[in-house]
């Protein structure tokens, strides 16, 4: 399905990929873009689990590096690029994105968010969904105009930043992230 990309998936294609008929396939998926989304969830299945007894900032820098080694190392990258540009001009396929990719990791990243409010790493009242775009828009900026790498400690400085914003006190993040030790 990926050789070619997504412009190459023709229905025909995956249909004989498939060992199927058209019309079997058009029965599941309305279009080759809802095939492709949904091989992308079920090849990214499986990567919203995080780590127990992590911190707030130790959880969101394990997330997002979880993100950017999806793209940056497997073939999902180009997919999603794919699948961003599809949705663009099917409505159908821009809901699932939001509902099934989308939605799910935010989920998470709330948790990790409101968990970290309740111990006392993160201020409360702050926008949590503004904080959410600030956290991993980068690593889609950078999936979709490739104008910087995905490094490998691109999370950890994301992170880092913006907990330097967010955290109820500087020092108890710094303590947390095993930058300094308080006495």
């Amino acid at each position: 399905m990926l050789t070619g990309g997504l412009p190459a998936a023709t229905m025909d294609a995956i249909a004989a990929r498939a060992g199927a008929s058209k019309a079997t396939i058009y029965k599941w998926w309305p279009s080759r873009a809802a095939v492709a989304l949904d091989g992308f969830l079920d090849r990214v299945a499986g990567t919203l689990a995080i780590p127990p007894a992590m911190s707030a900032p130790q959880a969101l820098t394990w997330q997002i590096d979880a993100l950017i080694q999806i793209f940056r190392d497997t073939t999902a990258g180009p997919l999603m690029r794919a699948l961003v540009a599809a949705a663009q001009a099917d409505p159908d396929i821009a809901q699932a994105l939001r509902d099934q990719w989308l939605g799910p990791r935010r989920a998470v990243s709330l948790e990790i968010l409101r968990s970290g409010v309740r111990r006392g790493e993160i201020r409360s009242g702050l926008d949590e969904e503004a904080i959410m775009d600030q956290l991993f828009a980068p690593v889609y900026h950078r999936l979709f105009f490739g104008h910087a790498p995905m490094s490998d400690d691109l999370a950890a400085i994301m992170v880092a930043q913006l907990m330097a914003g967010i955290a109820l006190l500087l020092g108890a993040y710094l303590a947390i992230s095993g930058l300094v030790r308080l006495s």
